[in-house]
């Protein structure tokens, strides 16, 4: 029987693993405990490990948090997004609603409250924050300004669109369970036919 071989584990690869761990657990215990009770200690007993490992390789829980919001911004925002040259306002605003309604969102949204809440503690989280305000913008995301171009009617409707969604989103956050609110479908089939008209326009 031919002999196999497998590649050792590297340091690198050790402190890939474990970053990725104290990231997974940062967004799961903001999505379940909110940010005010994201603590190391707690985002430390999550991941299975000790704080001296979380400073280790953050030098701070915002740090780490910084880091988890902007891992989370490329999984979310990043993939799959519309083709550019030939998308409709109603793919982008179908598009917008499959990202924010996410449960992972909801992490989102607990960081964008705590830094209106809070500005001084989350300081350090804001360049990452700023990433979502681009991609939501049409004259600050260069595939949404080639779709939208000087088109001022149909980047309001998108920004409506868009805080319309968040508002929605904000709405799952707050459920216990994170249940879709009971009007979710009427608000977007309505953003869909508004959508549409402009499309025809």
């Amino acid at each position: 029987m031919p002999a196999t071989s497998t590649r050792a584990r590297t340091q690198s690869d050790r402190s890939s693993e474990m970053r990725e761990k104290l990231i997974a657990a940062t967004i799961q215990s903001l999505i379940d405990k909110g940010y005010a009770r994201t603590t190391a200690v707690e985002v430390c007993a999550r991941a299975g490990v000790t704080r001296g490992a979380l400073f280790h390789h953050f030098e701070s829980l915002p740090a780490l948090i910084a880091v988890a919001l902007s891992d989370t911004y490329d999984r979310l925002l990043l993939d799959d997004q519309p083709d550019e040259t030939a998308t409709t306002i109603e793919d982008w605003v179908v598009w917008g609603w499959s990202r924010v309604s996410q449960r992972e969102f909801k992490a989102v949204i607990e960081i964008w409250l705590a830094s209106r809440n809070d500005p001084e503690s989350t300081a350090a989280i804001r360049p990452a924050m700023e990433r979502y305000k681009e991609i939501f913008t049409p004259s600050e995301d260069n595939r949404l300004f080639k779709r939208f171009g000087t088109d001022k009617k149909a980047a309001a409707f998108y920004r409506l669109a868009i805080e319309t969604m968040f508002g929605l989103a904000l709405g799952r956050a707050a459920n216990p369970d994170g249940a879709a609110l009971d009007h979710e479908g009427v608000v977007l089939d309505q953003l869909r036919a508004y959508a549409r008209e402009i499309d025809r326009q």
